[in-house]
């Protein structure tokens, strides 16, 4: 849904474009104008039909999957960190002097060095800037920035060969290339037009690799959307300034990239259920079973690292490997009988690898 191999534009449509107001207190003719509509293309060994919730060894997959991201973007000396501030919205139709275009831009490396900083006069009416909040900066500071073609070359310079890292990608990139249709155009074009220069815009942004920190973070903590079919977009925390929010996607990579981290992350989760008594709550499932937290067991897995915890085990690392899903091939057991009271906490359990589970080696002492 969030990641499609490609797009294909068309079939074309012919729409009217309504006049716009000119400096003079005039509207410029109606006028019609060819449209390509995009349409998202997906590889079909490779698309996910985002319709139902993963089960457990998929939703572990994508997480681990998100995890060695994480690890490869803080490890890639190619990857900078882009936050963009922006007025107006994205949003497909939105009249040209409406949409999204940045007043601040700020990058870093991936350990948070600062790499430019920049504040943008959006060329905006001040009675609308006024409206708008706007953290440390205002009306008059924005007013005496450089415009945003005056800057786009700068940009364009320090993105070339990056991968781009942001935390929502959407309109941050909706944002630039916004101010480059308006840097070659002085005006924005109806969505979906394409003209001779939209084609270089494109270019201009494509020899960077874009790539969204927040869609990977939703993985990260695999709570799954059930109205929206895919997993939760978090929310960004806020922020003084896009420098500010460019170090926090900064922590975030770190904590996503630190099992260690993730483990006391699952395990508060689970002991915050296990007050909220979603522990022992009985549900029916073709009689009565008690229900889980999920977290719990992903703790359990996170802490085994993929080797069986049975201190008797022989060999507790054979099963270390992940599996074709990338999930590991542990099960996750109570060591006091959950079903009488036993904790479902992490502390509790216990990874055991397929022999252990079936007996082979004997019970697993508390």
């Amino acid at each position: 849904m969030f990641r499609p191999d490609a797009y294909v534009l068309g079939p074309p449509q012919l729409i009217a474009i309504p006049g716009a107001p000119t400096g003079t207190g005039r509207t410029t003719p109606e006028w019609e104008e060819t449209v390509y509509p995009p349409s998202p293309v997906y590889r079909a060994d490779q698309a996910l039909p985002f319709s139902a919730p993963p089960d457990a060894d998929e939703a572990q997959a994508i997480r681990h999957a998100a995890i060695r991201w994480a690890q490869d973007v803080l490890d890639d000396p190619d990857t900078v960190i882009l936050a963009v501030s922006a007025i107006g919205s994205p949003a497909p139709f939105t009249p040209p002097l409406e949409r999204a275009l940045p007043y601040e831009i700020a990058l870093t490396s991936a350990g948070g060095r600062k790499r430019w900083h920049q504040f943008i006069n959006p060329e905006w009416e001040t009675t609308y800037l006024q409206q708008l909040r706007l953290g440390h900066t205002g009306p008059a500071e924005l007013e005496a920035a450089p415009r945003f073609r005056e800057v786009a070359d700068t940009l364009l310079r320090r993105l070339q060969g990056k991968r781009v890292v942001t935390y929502g990608r959407n309109l941050q990139y909706a944002a630039i290339y916004a101010g480059l249709e308006y840097a070659w155009l002085r005006d924005g074009l109806p969505y979906g037009a394409l003209w001779p220069d939209t084609a270089i815009t494109l270019k201009k942004l494509n020899r960077s690799r874009w790539e969204c920190a927040r869609l990977r973070h939703g993985e990260f903590h695999s709570d799954w959307d059930s109205a929206a079919g895919h997993f939760a977009l978090p929310t960004e925390e806020p922020a003084t300034d896009a420098l500010d929010r460019c170090r926090m996607t900064v922590a975030l990579l770190r904590r996503m990239a630190d099992p260690a981290m993730r483990y006391v992350e699952l395990n508060a989760r689970a002991e915050r259920a296990v007050q909220d008594g979603k522990s022992h709550r009985r549900r029916p499932q073709g009689g009565q079973r008690l229900s889980r937290i999920a977290a719990s067991r992903q703790a359990v897995l996170e802490r085994s690292q993929g080797g069986c915890e049975n201190p008797r085990c022989p060999d507790p690392r054979y099963t270390s490997t992940l599996s074709r899903n990338g999930s590991y091939r542990l099960e996750v057991d109570h060591i006091d009988d959950h079903a009488k009271g036993g904790a479902d906490l992490p502390k509790a359990m216990i990874a055991l690898c397929p022999n252990c589970i079936d007996g082979a080696v004997g019970r697993v002492d508390a």
